[in-house]
């Protein structure tokens, strides 16, 4: 039996973030280099997925860059490659982002922000994405308030994402096959095609709305891990207590 190959996809991570809600922490660091037990979080994220069997990281940098580039490098230290995305002169979300970045990304791809925290495994996502011939994959959650993301509804049966409802929206409660998007996916590279060059292009907002509306084959993913943002500083503690209590 022929082992998999995970080192043939590459891995985005959004780490242009300027954090504006942890300052004065992000006033001297980029949001993803927030420490976790000594190390910055991307370093982390960074392990996990190598130790998946990732090999080739992309990552857009815009506040504070060197930060990253002069900690990172090329990635050889940590057993990886890594390219950047330079997006210092203007932030292009991230739908503009993946346009920007679509030369240095493998057919298939993961996309993921810097600033979560979790130990999540994308090896199952991609299996499931490949089997259904999937032009995205979004992978979801309902451990948190509906309210903090936008919804997927999705086909029960076949994981088909049917409808999508951006922020803001009404949704108050989970029910059956509301899921809320946790930011994490795996797309075809011909997401591109779908997002217009030259300006900021949010994905959840402008582009996935449009595709689902289209009936694009986009599917959910929907997980029981936990996936914690650090987009406060009542956040940052939380995902700190739960890295630690982990490692215990």
């Amino acid at each position: 039996m022929m082992t998999e190959n995970f080192s043939q996809y590459s891995v985005f991570i959004l780490a242009a973030g300027v954090g504006n809600r942890l300052r004065p922490l992000t006033d001297s660091i980029p949001k993803p280099m927030v420490p976790f037990g000594g190390k910055p979080l991307l370093e982390h994220t960074i392990t996990l997925l190598r130790d998946q069997g990732f090999r080739n990281f992309v990552m857009n940098v815009h506040h504070l860059p060197e930060k990253i580039t002069d900690y990172f490098g090329n990635g050889q230290k940590f057993g990886v490659n890594i390219t950047y995305s330079d997006e210092s002169k203007e932030l292009l979300e991230t739908a503009g982002a993946i346009r920007k970045a679509a030369s240095h990304l493998s057919d298939t791809f993961v996309l993921l922000y810097g600033d979560h925290m979790h130990a999540f495994d994308f090896r199952d996502v991609l299996r499931f994405h490949n089997a259904a011939n999937a032009l995205g994959t979004m992978v979801l959650k309902t451990s948190d308030l509906p309210q903090n993301g936008d919804i997927a509804e999705i086909d029960p049966a076949t994981k088909r994402i049917i409808k999508w409802y951006a922020r803001p929206h009404r949704v108050a409660e989970f029910s059956n096959g509301l899921y809320l998007n946790t930011g994490f996916s795996v797309f075809s590279k011909k997401i591109a095609d779908h997002i217009p060059e030259g300006r900021p292009v949010k994905l959840d907002a402008e582009v996935i709305p449009g595709l689902v509306a289209e009936g694009a084959p986009l599917y959910g993913f929907p997980t029981a891990e936990e996936i914690l943002d650090i987009n406060t500083p009542e956040k940052y503690e939380i995902a700190k207590q739960w890295h630690l209590a982990r490692r215990k």
